[in-house]
């Protein structure tokens, strides 16, 4: 065992590696599109209009609640607005959780350290924290939500442990909608069930009381203020989605093993160690049936679902990260070499599989991350017991800084794969603030658009549904404008569509265009103006909302080149 100066140490030496790898990385790449750039611009437009409503392109957004954003506001006006800004309330969430699960695991692990070294370097938890998105608050409020009430099971004249369980569970709900309580609750009941345990029913009845007072206001308030609300929000995008029936369709159903799967990926490096655990511990005390009910319901659930993504699985990774942390003190010998020896095949194979993937520019990068993870992990299988175990949890941390510094460096490189921004710096030097920009169908692909060129987007024969709701409900609001008045604007204003090259071709019915950027997925072009004659009337009725919007902008939305081009960095 080694003594109270090293172990202090070494948790000097984690909580750096901590703080650096997960603060320092988020200014350094730019906002991805879909979900990052659709949260990180939907949470800008709210600091200009009624906070309570969630926004995006000018009209209501209502798929997500609006935790998330109000945190990204709050951070807006605290680092201004910008992607480190954005993607901070994930990071401190993160960190957050962690924090969480070494708290509980001190009063109950031999070594509480490994379930956070497990879960900070598993791979699914560290890049959901570096990501804009709703996932990784949720997964902290849904932590505290289950720690707290197994902590109440454990001493039930303790009923503050139920409070705040009941209280993380409705700032979950405000996160990510009813899963926030849904989720929970299925998990208590199997694990009591199981248990054969009764409960007291006036704790539980305060608890619900907690609950409603939290989760309750908001969206009471939007059902008395916002048409169609709890259509959209609670049928469309909670019942609707899992049952398949959503319109319009914005996914696809995956294999019936894509959750196992991508939970498993996840937890990478730890995946051989875990299933070792879930064999070999057996039979299982309470802590652990708690702990598994947790992860298996989280895959049972979305494998029932019609709809699933694989960071779906983040909230179940404290409980494997538990799971696990507890098992590894009692690795040792033939089985911790084994294990290693394992890996070590799994790493070899990785690299076969990456060099015939066919995305040609990722190749270098994913064969040098499965060399490293090699690499470190040949060196702990190098070492003898018990110097094995202590170098580990180096060999996990260092090879995740490694993957880290590789993810970065292919986000810098490549960011014309997942990101519009240097579309929008080529862009802006061409823009006047009476330009018109459009987004040819797919707007949510170059949903980060918004956030750099600080301006509303048009938007012309839209193919996916992030702003169905918005477009139904709000028509004198929204930015959606038809092929013939695109035709009309195109000859009389100055006009810009950005979209797939693949499209390009068919843009000529609209106008005559040129290529004024292009980042080799995406291009922009801009119209050649016969005339300057004020815009037709039906074109200028399907553009109401752009003077309306312009007038009640903050001046970021009212940009010209100049102060668009020193904003969003």
């Amino acid at each position: 065992m080694s003594s109270p100066v090293t172990r202090r140490g070494a948790t000097a030496v984690l909580i750096l590696a901590i703080l650096v790898l997960t603060f320092v990385p988020l200014a350094l790449r730019p906002l991805f599109n879909l979900n990052e750039g659709l949260y990180a611009e939907a949470a800008r437009e709210m600091l200009t209009h009624n906070p309570m409503i969630p926004r995006l392109d000018g009209m209501p957004y209502l798929e997500k609640p609006p935790i998330l954003y109000w945190l990204i506001m709050l951070s807006y006006k605290i680092f201004g607005i910008g992607k480190f800004a954005a993607r901070l309330p994930s990071a401190l969430a993160a960190l957050g959780t962690l924090v969480v699960v070494t708290r509980f695991a001190r009063a109950r692990l031999r070594e509480p350290l490994w379930p956070t070294v497990i879960l900070f370097s598993s791979i699914g938890f560290y890049m959901m924290s570096q990501l804009a998105m709703f996932d990784m608050t949720f997964t902290l409020f849904h932590t505290i939500t289950l720690l707290a009430f197994y902590a109440y099971i454990e001493h039930p004249e303790k009923p503050s442990r139920l409070m705040l369980a009941a209280a993380a569970s409705a700032l979950a709900c405000l996160t990510k909608g009813l899963i926030g309580i849904v989720l929970p609750g299925l998990i208590v009941i199997v694990f009591l069930a199981l248990e054969r345990r009764t409960i007291r029913w006036r704790p539980f009845l305060a608890a619900w009381g907690v609950f409603f007072v939290i989760a309750l206001p908001w969206h009471i308030w939007m059902v008395l203020h916002v048409p169609g609300f709890f259509d959209r929000y609670i049928i469309q995008e909670h019942f609707d989605r899992f049952l398949g029936t959503l319109k319009p369709m914005d996914y696809r159903r995956p294999p019936f093993y894509y959750n196992f799967e991508h939970m498993l990926l996840g937890i990478f490096p730890w995946t051989p160690f875990f299933l070792e655990a879930f064999m070999r511990r057996r039979p299982y005390d309470r802590l652990d049936r708690f702990l598994l009910i947790w992860a298996a319901t989280y895959v049972i659930f979305f494998t029932l679902s019609k709809t699933s993504s694989s960071y779906y699985m983040l909230p179940a990774m404290p409980a494997l990260a538990l799971f696990l942390g507890r098992a590894m003190p009692d690795l040792k010998g033939r089985s911790l070499v084994r294990l290693l020896a394992a890996f070590a095949v799994l790493c070899v194979i990785a690299v076969v599989v990456a060099l015939h993937i066919p995305h040609v520019a990722m190749r270098p990068y994913l064969v040098g991350a499965a060399l490293v993870y090699l690499g470190f992990f040949l060196a702990a299988l190098w070492e003898r017991q018990p110097r094995m175990m202590r170098v580990l949890p180096v060999a996990a941390v260092g090879s995740l800084a490694a993957f880290a510094a590789l993810y970065l460096t292919f986000s810098i490189v490549h960011p014309n794969r997942y990101a519009s921004k240097d579309l929008a710096m080529a862009l802006i030097p061409h823009l006047t603030p009476h330009s018109y920009v459009f987004v040819a169908h797919h707007y949510e692909d170059l949903s980060s658009l918004d956030f750099y060129l600080h301006r509303p987007i048009y938007v012309f024969d839209p193919r996916q549904g992030d702003l169905y709701y918005g477009i139904r409900h709000y028509p004198k609001a929204h930015r959606l404008i038809t092929g013939k008045a695109l035709v009309a604007l195109a000859r009389r204003q100055r006009v810009f569509i950005v979209g797939s090259i693949k499209d390009q071709a068919s843009w000529a019915r609209y106008g005559h265009f040129h290529v004024v950027a292009s980042n080799g997925r995406d291009v922009a072009v801009e119209n050649t103006i016969r005339d300057h004659r004020p815009a037709l009337p039906h074109a200028r009725r399907a553009l109401t909302g752009h003077a309306h919007a312009q007038s009640h902008a903050h001046p970021r939305h009212q940009a010209g080149p100049a102060r668009a081009a020193s904003a969003g960095t």
